[in-house]
């Protein structure tokens, strides 16, 4: 229902790198630069937008394997929409780099913008966020080699979203000039509360789960015990 073309998406990809690529060049150069207050306001809406994508898309990845995703879209569904978001994200960090590298008044170079924690403005949190731009790219390049890797280290590695929702949300919180604002707060902390209840969910159902598979072992095993004491021909009696 959800699943995208693979040519599809290597174009956008294709497409992404190249716009970024030239964009980066002309900024470089001093060629482009924005000088009115559109770019910023660009860089902020979709630094934003990309973070509220990178919450609904750990909000699906854990809705993967309960039957809460189940019962919403199908399993396979749900895990093509988490795939689909995953993308999503990747083109609204982008969309977020390009216009910082666009605004004049910022004047933030290619360095700044690429390599963590030596930026002039609060490196520490803009590092965190480009940290969490990498891992992102990474988990998304991830889908395209889990059969080569294997699912259990694809899905070990797959950890790593819950350290990218938790360096966006301190790169948002300690680095974005809206965090003062309530509305902006307010997308924070429900986000966090969001991912918070469901991985708490994810974890008491696994809890659930391993239960009722140590009681069920409990109780085949002395049903076990008396076939196989019926297979060998019953109890034995000696005759007196």
């Amino acid at each position: 229902m959800f699943s995208l073309d693979k040519r599809l998406i290597a174009l956008a990809m294709f497409t992404a790198v190249v716009s970024a690529t030239v964009t980066s060049a002309l900024m470089t150069g001093g060629i482009v630069r924005d000088s009115s207050h559109f770019s910023w306001y660009a860089a902020r809406a979709s630094g934003m937008v990309a973070y509220l994508l990178a919450t609904m898309s750990v909000l699906f990845g854990l809705a993967t394997s309960t039957q809460l995703g189940q019962r919403m879209l199908g399993k396979a569904n749900v895990a093509d929409v988490h795939r689909v978001l995953s993308l999503l994200t990747l083109f609204a960090i982008g969309g977020h780099t390009m216009f910082l590298a666009l605004d004049q008044y910022a004047s933030f170079g290619l360095s700044d913008l690429l390599i963590p924690f030596i930026t002039w403005y609060r490196p520490v949190w803009t590092g965190f966020g480009i940290l969490a731009a990498y891992l992102t790219f990474a988990l998304y390049l991830s889908f395209g080699i889990r059969s080569i890797i294997g699912y259990r280290a694809w899905r070990a590695f797959h950890y790593a979203a819950f350290a990218v929702f938790a360096l966006g949300t301190m790169h948002g919180l300690f680095a974005g000039t809206d965090t003062s604002a309530a509305w902006a707060l307010a997308i924070y902390v429900s986000a966090a509360v969001a991912v918070s209840c469901m991985l708490a969910y994810r974890i008491l159902r696994w809890i659930r789960l391993v239960d009722l598979q140590s009681g069920d072992q409990n109780a085949v095993a002395p049903s076990r015990r008396l076939s196989r004491a019926v297979s060998m021909g019953g109890p034995k009696f000696s005759r007196r």
